[in-house]
């Protein structure tokens, strides 16, 4: 019985792995069960043991997306360390999770609209809490700013970090390179620079 439990598990996964990269590529219309059955090694019938619809599918790979974030968040916010420290380890543990599931947040972003009533409340509810965590640690690191600013700097950075996994070279680098980005941006925002020289 735990035999068939597990498998049943690794079938869920390898069909949710499958949708997360079609609806990617593809988009959630234009991907059918059959075309996620086959990436995925089942039959497109076999999907409806796991999942009611492609919708619910769709339900689940965004709520996962959402909550994974969330609990990133929670993660981190848990440590004791110093606003800078804490914004550090949050654009860390970010870039790394884009890295490891960038297709979940590449779908979050595409196909959120196509989620039923219910689940949109859902995934916006626990985005609004995660943005609001970041924006409050921003705003301990650069307490000029106002709260609008710094919602928009959160915003802002999603579309860095799903840049992310759009670029072929060396993880570690790529990493890094975010996370300058990332840094740099967020606690910058807001201060005076000097003007550019205009060459005559």
């Amino acid at each position: 019985m735990s035999e068939r439990r597990t498998k049943g598990e690794r079938t869920r996964e390898a069909i949710m792995s499958a949708a997360a990269e079609l609806f990617r590529q593809r988009g959630f219309r234009e991907t059918s069960l059959s075309d996620i059955g086959a990436a995925a090694g089942v039959s497109g019938p076999a999907i409806y043991r796991y999942f009611d619809s492609k919708g619910e599918l769709l339900s689940a790979l965004i709520e996962e997306a959402a909550v994974l974030w969330r609990g990133t968040v929670d993660a981190v916010l848990s440590e004791d360390t110093p606003p800078i420290v804490t914004l550090e380890r949050l654009i860390d543990a970010a870039i790394a999770l884009q890295l490891k599931n960038g297709n979940l947040r590449d779908v979050f972003v595409q196909s959120y609209r196509s989620l039923d009533e219910d689940a949109r409340r859902r995934v916006a509810r626990i985005e609004r809490v995660r943005t609001a965590e970041w924006a409050h640690v921003l705003l301990e690191v650069r307490p000029s700013l106002t709260d609008e600013e710094a919602r928009a700097a959160v915003h802002m950075v999603d579309g860095m970090l799903r840049s992310v996994t759009t670029l072929s070279m060396d993880r570690d680098t790529l990493a890094q390179v975010a996370k300058d980005m990332v840094f740099g941006g967020l606690v910058s925002v807001g201060l005076p620079r000097p003007a550019a020289e205009v060459p005559v």
